[in-house]
């Protein structure tokens, strides 16, 4: 059993209390995947344990099993433990929380640390952690409906294994999953092939804001609030448009700005090939995320925000330039 993994089994096992799980806010299949797995397995395993989070599960997840018990925070009680699931703290679930003690279980850089507490930042993904805890625990608990929800978790991390955060251990994790009754044909249909018409005329509005700057390095993508209320979408349908930005030859770093109902603030989202570390973009605008994945939220006019962040995805690429020496432009 390696070391780090053992705090946090011993503190779940001797902990006979009110235990919630939760996640991030705008949550994605990681953490409703790992909260879920779980869910199920401390409810194998006898435990008294709530899951709940602040925002509604999206659409494309709304397949996994046990969505239906998955409560809206805040509630009002007051739990023994709190197990914040691929979050760098409490303070990312965006609500109210009463809980004597917080863990958590976490891929991600930074954030406050408990001595019990499972965190890999070289993990390819929160739900391989808690496969992997899972799997010290008590292999033989887990079942065809936990390995679906790692399952799901793993392959929305590692963009279905197309990331560099994808290794032999992952695929690994893949093999187990499957023989443990996780369906990849299924999944992938249900989370990548169930756009709605609407989705697809929110994303056709969205591709026509699409910006290349900083001779082809960077990519934009815009997605106004005027654009989903024109299309009676929500902003959790814009997951994975970023990707599109991503995906054009020669950039290596993408964002998309998605305007948040207030119409001054805006989720953004960037994404990498590897070679620049996004993360050092968002952490400049008070967010954070992996080196290819990251994320923040900045207040202002919609062209003065893209300014931003193109003068910093400059100035970070040019700083990578010089460290590597390597040469993109």
């Amino acid at each position: 059993m390696e070391i780090e993994v053992v705090p946090i089994i011993e503190r779940l096992k001797a902990e006979n209390g009110k235990i919630l799980l939760t996640t991030h806010e705008n949550p994605d299949g990681d953490g409703i995947g790992g909260m879920l797995a779980l869910y199920k397995f401390l409810k194998k395993k006898g435990k008294n344990v709530v899951c709940a989070m602040k925002d509604d599960v999206p659409y494309i997840y709304n397949f996994l099993p046990f969505v239906e018990n998955i409560k809206k925070l805040p509630l009002n009680e007051t739990f023994d433990l709190t197990i914040v699931v691929d979050a760098v703290g409490l303070h990312r679930v965006k609500a109210p929380v009463e809980s004597k003690e917080v863990l958590r279980i976490d891929h991600h850089l930074g954030g406050d640390f408990n001595k019990s507490d499972y965190i890999d930042p070289n993990a390819p993904s929160t739900t391989f952690l808690v496969g992997k805890l899972l799997r010290e625990w008590d292999e033989d608990a887990i079942d065809s409906d936990i390995a679906t929800c790692i399952y799901t978790g793993l392959i929305t991390d590692t963009g279905s294994f197309r990331y560099n955060n994808v290794d032999e251990k992952a695929f690994e994790m893949a093999k187990f999953l499957v023989k443990k009754g996780a369906n990849p044909s299924y999944i992938s249909t249900m989370i990548f092939e169930r756009n709605k018409p609407n989705v697809i005329k929110l994303l056709t509005k969205t591709l026509s804001t699409l910006e290349i700057h900083y001779n082809g390095l960077i990519a934009s993508l815009v997605v106004r609030r005027e654009f989903i209320e024109q299309t009676g979408t929500t902003e959790e349908d814009t997951e994975g448009f970023v990707n599109y930005a991503r995906s054009i030859e020669g950039v290596e770093v993408a964002f998309i700005m998605i305007q948040k109902p207030d119409r001054k603030t805006w989720r953004v989202s960037l994404r990498g090939k590897g070679k620049i570390p996004v993360r050092e973009i968002a952490k400049k605008f008070g967010g954070g995320g992996h080196r290819d994945a990251a994320g923040c939220r900045i207040e202002g006019g919609e062209y003065e925000v893209k300014r931003k962040l193109i003068e910093t995805a400059t100035q970070i690429i040019q700083k990578t330039i010089v460290e590597k020496e390597h040469i993109l432009i």
